[in-house]
């Protein structure tokens, strides 16, 4: 891996800031991305570091590590590239590309430095509320500016968390959170098939929303703070879906545990932005619940999955607490008596 980066450096400057140039792996956590920083003189915009995203050299580099139609095309461009493009049209602050060698699988990014969004939060308890505020006010500006552009000539417009994707996240969890926890033992006692129409609802439910182009994981570790401004850094599989998705992704993050009455003001501080749509503030926090449902189950099957089959076993430790959110959710939706909705959450 070091070779093609030092080679991606000579065609980018030259041999000697290839040779000389000091690489320091930060790893890839679940993504099929791995990084690296590079050390050198001055080497992009007058820094001297860089960040070398580096791909599997085959067609998986331009597929989405997240769940999918199998009969999705594969782009021709890799998506990372194509929505940074597309993005920086909308004047939404994201890492700058130096350098794209597909063929090494590498590319040279801007460095954004260490500081994420949860470092922030983490070091400044008092602030974490007004820390929060700036996160929403990035996403308002991100969903204002992306629903204005009239042309929509970008391929996270083309995808869409339709019912297909949606559903196939919630069985994610059936297969993932409950089946491979539980050992293949029969956990719903033969009621399995009045799972269905409860995800077939919610998902109706959720497609019913206004739609709105998403990041997809807008949460904590994926937000940057570089020169007194924040920047957006997981955008590679954007797509079209309900427009509280990325709220959901920020408040009900699996790293961050914000306390409820927190979220709820967080929520009304979003309800009460210029937004693109009409909704009153139930409508929103309805929406904020219904879709807490679907991602954090989401979520919870996830971690499993990436233990089970990546290897990786260091999101496990958020399992219980994701879970936890979805059993706080159903509390604030009428559905909370349902018995097949609480025999779906109470394996945590």
């Amino acid at each position: 891996m070091e070779t093609r980066i030092r080679k991606a450096l000579e065609f980018a400057f030259d041999k000697t800031t290839a040779e000389n140039a000091n690489l320091e792996n930060l790893g890839g956590h679940a993504s099929l991305r791995i990084y690296w920083r590079i050390q050198s003189d001055a080497i992009f915009n007058g820094e001297p570091s860089l960040i070398a995203m580096v791909l599997p050299q085959d067609e998986s580099a331009l597929k989405s590590d997240e769940g999918g139609s199998s009969t999705d095309p594969i782009p021709e461009e890799l998506p990372f590239v194509t929505i940074q493009r597309y993005l920086k049209t909308l004047d939404i602050r994201v890492p700058e590309i130096a350098y794209i060698n597909m063929e090494l699988g590498v590319l040279l990014l801007e460095d954004l430095g260490t500081t994420m969004f949860e470092n922030r939060v983490l070091d400044e308890p008092d602030n974490t509320e007004s820390l929060y505020q700036e996160a929403i006010d990035l996403l308002v500006d991100f969903q204002n500016a992306s629903m204005k552009d009239s042309e929509r000539n970008c391929i996270c417009w083309e995808k869409s968390f339709d019912k297909e994707l949606l559903t196939w996240e919630l069985d994610h969890y059936i297969e993932w959170g409950i089946d491979a926890v539980f050992d293949e033992v029969d956990f719903f006692e033969g009621s399995r098939a009045d799972v269905a129409p409860k995800f077939d609802k919610l998902v109706d439910e959720l497609i019913a929303l206004p739609q709105a182009l998403v990041f997809r994981d807008y949460q904590s570790r994926n937000i940057m703070w570089k020169n007194n401004e924040w920047v957006a850094i997981d955008f590679q599989d954007a797509l079209r879906g309900p427009f509280i998705y990325d709220l959901v992704a920020l408040l009900r993050d699996s790293y961050i545990e914000l306390a409820p009455d927190m979220v709820a003001r967080l929520v009304d501080y979003y309800a009460e932005k210029d937004l693109p749509w009409d909704l009153s503030k139930d409508q929103i926090h309805r929406a904020f619940h219904l879709q807490t449902l679907q991602r954090k189950l989401k979520d919870t099957g996830r971690f499993v999955f990436i233990d089970q089959v990546k290897g990786n076993d260091s999101f496990l430790q958020y399992y219980e607490p994701s879970l936890q959110y979805v059993k706080n959710a159903l509390e604030n939706l009428p559905i909370k008596e349902d018995p097949v909705w609480n025999k779906i959450v109470q394996n945590g």
